[in-house]
């Protein structure tokens, strides 16, 4: 019995001994190599039936143990999907805050120039009052030296007269003068202080921008999907919302405010659509600045502008975005270089959104603006399309002539154009014939209506001439010009504004040729400006791709 039971040997656990597992295999077992069949049939019997109740057992368990292995498989996966997201955004955040923080040192740069530069000028015409006032004291002592030697001269002549009687006579023509000039106390102290005044300087906006620098700024608005059926209850709401931007949010905030029943009627009138002012819109590579009209006598609480890109192919595409609870008639929407939208407006009250208003189509090839009427000089009429100015032989009557609008130009024939508040790159281009005298350039929004362009420190221009022998070309801001010879006269002329060089070039387009650049820095948004200095015609043609040599 013993050699029995050790020929026969343990009895066998399980067929079913290793397995393994893999986040994308199942389960799978090999049989034990090393199990021998039992000698004797009913012991082979009683160990089959043990084997299948373990096998079972085991199964079981070992099914347990794959499910909870995929679950973990299943959650170290979705952790990991989020890992790659927080890092995505943790380099888009860290990508906005580099940009962020280099303009507000390119401001505080620029703020801390301005002030050093006001400084500079103050302490120049302290210097000048100071050399004017020591020069004045200098003179006047030099005549009081003049005035004393002439009268000892006098003196020692009279001295050596031989004859007394002389002496006598002359005695009181001389010697009075002489008198009421020992008289005279002679001021010999400085006139000036030779210090200089250092006030303190007001660096409280500067302080104020350092501060702002670790400012986060605000998300832009998201953007309410429309409600799906079955979305609502007697005592809930199921509210869902979009972010069509990539800004760092951290939690949203819901509002949501009663309406009473007997209120509902009067105030839910759908508003009508509204009418987009198309001469009053401009646009850039970058974005497009839309203004447009109410014209609803039911109160409006928001607007929601809609843009969609077109296709190459011309079709409409189906994608759509919004941008809602927009408080003005005007929207600045960024959009991306090289494209075309159609956008359309829609006004929203407790009512509900209103039909769309009539589509414009955008296109942000180049930098598009039209002349603002308001600004032009009396003589100046612009034409229907808003991008041509003439100047007439006639005469306007004096009551023309004497308007009080601080808006218009009153000296120089000129007009301004309305470009899009975006820093970045512009380019536009302007078509006068060579006998034309004409200003072209741009100018501060508040440059003075009483000015030629290109004579005050706020515009900048290039200046054509007439001259009986040859075209004069000049390049004027703050009434200087550089002395520059152009051989070929321009007909068509490219202007480049560039913010971010702070420069403003002028070229021949059609000899490629570079005229002139100005080197400034603009503290704020500078518009187009247009004048013609003599009878003639001048067009602006812009919305138009930038040659490529135009910002190199």
């Amino acid at each position: 019995m013993a050699a029995d039971r050790e020929g026969r040997g343990a009895p066998n656990v399980s067929t079913f001994q290793r397995f393994s597992v893999d986040t994308n295999e199942s389960l799978h077992f090999d049989p034990c190599e090393n199990s021998s069949p039992s000698p004797t049939g009913a012991e082979d019997g009683q160990d089959d039936r043990d084997d299948v109740f373990k096998e079972e057992e085991t199964e079981d368990e070992i099914i347990m143990i794959r499910n909870q292995l995929q679950g973990k498989v299943a959650e170290m996966e979705n952790f990991a999907g989020h890992l790659e997201e927080i890092f995505l955004t943790v380099e888009d955040n860290f990508g906005r805050q580099e940009q962020h923080l280099e303009q507000h040192y390119n401001d505080v740069l620029q703020t801390l120039s301005q002030r050093y530069d006001e400084r500079a000028a103050g302490l120049e015409e302290e210097k000048k009052n100071k050399l004017e006032e020591l020069y004045s004291q200098l003179l006047n002592c030099g005549r009081a030296m003049d005035a004393s030697k002439e009268l000892i001269e006098k003196a020692q002549e009279i001295y050596r007269y031989q004859d007394k009687r002389l002496f006598l006579k002359v005695d009181s023509l001389v010697f009075a003068p002489t008198a009421e000039f020992a008289k005279d106390e002679v001021d010999l102290t400085l006139s000036t202080n030779l210090e200089f005044n250092t006030p303190l300087a007001d660096l409280s906006d500067v302080k104020t921008m350092m501060d702002s620098i670790n400012v986060v700024p605000a998300p832009s608005a998201p953007v309410i999907n429309p409600q799906m059926p079955n979305s609502a209850t007697q005592t809930s709401l199921r509210v869902c919302w979009s972010l069509f931007s990539d800004d760092t949010v951290e939690y949203y905030e819901l509002y949501y405010r009663p309406v009473l029943e007997d209120t509902l009627g009067v105030l839910s009138l759908v508003p009508s659509p509204p009418v987009i002012k198309q001469r009053e819109c401009s646009s850039c590579p970058e974005a497009a600045l839309i203004r447009w009209q109410s014209g609803n006598t039911d109160p409006v609480d928001s607007y929601t502008v809609e843009l969609s890109e077109m296709a190459a192919d011309g079709p409409e595409s189906s994608v759509t975005e919004s941008i809602v609870a927009v408080p003005t008639c005007q929207c600045l929407i960024q959009l991306q270089a090289g494209r075309r939208y159609l956008i359309a407006v829609r006004a929203v009250n407790i009512g509900g959104p209103s039909d769309k208003s009539e589509v414009i189509t955008i296109s942000t090839t180049g930098t598009l603006f039209y002349l603002l009427e308001d600004t032009a000089h009396p003589c100046l009429s612009v034409s229907e399309d808003g991008f041509t100015i003439f100047y007439g032989d006639e005469e306007l009557p004096i009551s023309a002539m004497a308007l009080d609008d601080e808006n218009t130009f009153t000296r120089c024939v000129a007009v301004l154009g309305d470009l899009i508040p975006v820093r970045g790159r512009h380019y536009w281009e302007v078509e006068v014939d060579d006998g034309t005298e004409f200003r072209i350039g741009v100018a501060y929004e508040d440059t003075e209506r009483s000015s030629y362009l290109g004579a005050n420190s706020t515009s900048w221009c290039m200046r054509h001439i007439l001259s009986p022998s040859r075209h004069k070309y000049e390049f004027l801001h703050n009434g200087w010009s550089p002395d520059l010879r152009i051989t070929v006269n321009p007909v068509r002329i490219g202007v480049a504004l560039d913010y971010e060089r702070d420069t403003l070039s002028f070229f021949n387009v059609n000899l490629e040729q570079h005229l002139h650049t100005f080197r400034c820095r603009f503290q704020s948004y500078v518009q187009p400006c247009f004048s013609l200095d003599n009878p003639g015609a001048l067009t602006v043609h812009n919305g138009i791709q930038a040659p490529a040599y135009a910002f190199m």
